[in-house]
């Protein structure tokens, strides 16, 4: 039975690595959520989020704010966050960095390569059920059309390590695992490692 207990072990520092050029210090996920803020001055709005990382969102909102407005956020299965626009986005909306300590950080982290993986990878969320020592369980499709029973030994926002009796794909070839399409970036011991963030046009 397919479990989060693969993804309790996540690997964070692929989740706040840098992204070279890009001025962000946070590589972002498209996620989109129904968020519910305060601003500075005790103001109420409701908007949906653009994307998340671990540092921050960006917010779709068509009501003016200040760069260095301070606000309270509600976002769905994070809870409340505390955070300052930084940003003001063309036509779009506004980029909000969190302003939590780095604990809070990490458990925002944890909370975001769940939610992110649950849905697109398959897994069932049993967090609060008795750990089970079951790996999670996904089919990989590679090659010409060939499915694979895996068990999930690890993963993180952009990316997941699996073991499988099957054939592996070769390194470089395309991986679909339920939603998300990667590739097959290199081997592990009794299985394979499939980067998301390798293909254009998925979910980064």
């Amino acid at each position: 039975m397919q479990s989060a207990k693969a993804i309790d072990r996540l690997d964070r520092r692929s989740i706040r690595r840098a992204e070279g050029p890009d001025r962000r210090r946070h590589r972002r996920v498209l996620w989109q959520v129904p968020v519910r803020g305060i601003t500075g001055s005790g103001e109420e709005f409701a908007c949906n989020t653009i994307d998340v990382c671990s540092g921050g969102i960006r917010i779709n909102l068509a009501r003016p704010l200040e760069k260095g407005e301070n606000l309270v956020l509600y976002i769905e299965d994070i809870g409340r966050v505390e955070g300052v626009v930084v940003r003001v986005l063309n036509e779009v909306g506004y980029a909000v960095e969190f302003r939590v300590p780095q604990r809070k950080r990490e458990k925002i982290a944890d909370a975001l390569t769940w939610l992110v993986n649950k849905d697109k990878l398959g897994l069932t969320d049993e967090r609060n059920a008795e750990r089970r020592p079951a790996a999670s369980e996904v089919i990989a499709i590679h090659g010409k059309g060939i499915a694979i029973a895996c068990a999930v030994a690890d993963a993180s926002l952009f990316s997941v390590a699996l073991r499988t009796a099957g054939p592996r794909p070769m390194i470089g070839d395309r991986v679909q695992i339920g939603e998300r399409a990667g590739t097959c970036v290199r081997y592990i011991d009794g299985g394979f490692a499939v980067d998301f963030r390798t293909l254009h046009g998925t979910d980064i």
